[in-house]
């Protein structure tokens, strides 16, 4: 996702996260929650709009002639994600396998194609067929390093599903182990972000932990919890449980949801709402259910992508950092966020549903909250501009 920050002037370019902003630039007010479509004609009391119309070209047609004269990109905090894949014998039942590698190499395409130097992916496969520990470990190596996703990384990491085929055990504990421990020491390269971060670790797994599941369970949950709970610069690690099985009847030997329930809830980012018990209702689970539907792939494949998109989508930060220099004026600023759809929309400020300073005083970043917040993390593809310089649209 792009998102821009227009100025009357500014100073600099954009570095890392930020921008910055030269002295007379400016920002504040208050308007009514939620996203209120705009065009050349804006009128902040009409009802919110269905978006079917052109939206405006320049941010002189929304604010008026010659508030707004310049762009430059600034970047959200970056995320460093890596995917921990089961290549356990199990996988190849139920269509399993067959979803799982097209589902993640359309991901890693949709990646490729934006060049989101924001978004670095990497991927370890454990106990499949090209596993060169056999399933014994240890796992201190990624199998594709976290790196930006361009052509030549998008490359590797579908090799690396594309000829593998499922095989051994599920050492999980073990796998985790040594993937936190190298996530840990991750350093991120050019093009990437390098200035902050979030690190992501996605756990994709359909059996319960092998040797001794009642032994590496929870020592599996506690290494989540330790990780989430790293202090900056290493941490925290967030940990995502992805579980492909059946939950009726549910038979906790094979496929475990109630421990997938306690990895997603240790590892920082549940599913809401979050209920550690449930095994029938979907919705209602902490983690990522995958039901395999009787070997039905194409279903299984559609359910791991939309399951990958909600994960970006919730380690997407709301936070527009600024990288501040000189005196930012606080009295003027509006947030504009264009959908996917290239409908644009106002964003007012609100606590609740729309955006305020960390600081309105000596503003650093913008924050979206509420409706606004999940509605920017609903549409990946979309844009959002901190426009300073013009008068806040209010109430």
């Amino acid at each position: 996702m792009r998102l821009a920050l227009t100025c009357v002037a500014f100073t600099g370019a954009a570095l890392g996260l930020g921008l910055g902003l030269a002295s007379g630039c400016s920002a504040h007010g208050q308007a009514t929650p939620g996203f209120e479509p705009f065009d050349a004609g804006f009128d902040s009391s009409r009802p919110v709009d269905s978006g079917q119309f052109a939206p405006p070209a320049e941010a002189g047609a929304i604010f008026g002639e010659g508030c707004a004269t310049a762009k430059a990109p600034i970047q959200r905090d970056p995320i460093y994600m890596l995917f921990v894949l089961d290549g356990s014998g199990s996988m190849k039942e139920d269509g399993k396998w067959r979803a799982a590698v097209p589902a993640l190499s359309a991901f890693i395409d949709s990646l490729a194609a934006k060049k989101d130097t924001s978004f670095g992916l990497g991927l370890t496969v454990f106990s499949d067929t090209l596993d060169k520990t056999g399933g014994a470990g240890p796992y201190d190596t990624m199998d594709v390093p976290i790196a930006f996703v361009d052509d030549a990384q998008a490359s590797a990491l579908k090799s690396r599903i594309g000829f593998a085929r499922p095989y051994g055990q599920t050492p999980t504990y073990s796998v985790l182990s040594g993937q936190y421990a190298l996530l840990e020491k991750y350093a991120p390269s050019a093009p990437l972000e390098t200035q902050r971060g979030h690190k992501v670790l996605v756990l994709m797994t359909d059996g319960v932990p092998t040797p001794d599941a009642d032994t590496q369970k929870p020592k599996i949950i506690q290494a989540a919890k330790d990780e989430l709970a790293l202090a900056a610069p290493v941490g925290p690690i967030t940990t995502f449980a992805v579980g492909i099985g059946y939950t009726f009847p549910l038979d906790q030997q094979v496929y475990d949801p109630l421990f997938m329930a306690q990895l997603a809830l240790a590892g920082g980012a549940p599913n809401q709402p979050c209920l550690v018990d449930e095994i029938r209702f979907q919705s209602n689970m902490c983690h990522f259910q995958l039901t395999p539907l009787g070997g039905d792939a194409t279903q299984l494949q559609l359910a791991m992508a939309i399951a990958f998109e909600k994960i970006r989508a919730k380690v997407t930060s709301c936070e527009l950092v600024l990288d501040r220099s000189g005196i930012v004026d606080p009295t003027l600023v509006n947030v504009v966020f264009t959908d996917a759809h290239a409908t644009e929309h106002v964003v007012p400020e609100d606590p609740i549903d729309g955006w305020t300073y960390d600081d309105p005083i000596a503003p650093t970043k913008v924050t979206l909250h509420g409706q606004s917040c999940q509605d920017l993390k609903d549409n990946p593809s979309g844009d959002v501009e901190v426009v300073l310089g013009c008068k806040t649209i209010v109430k």
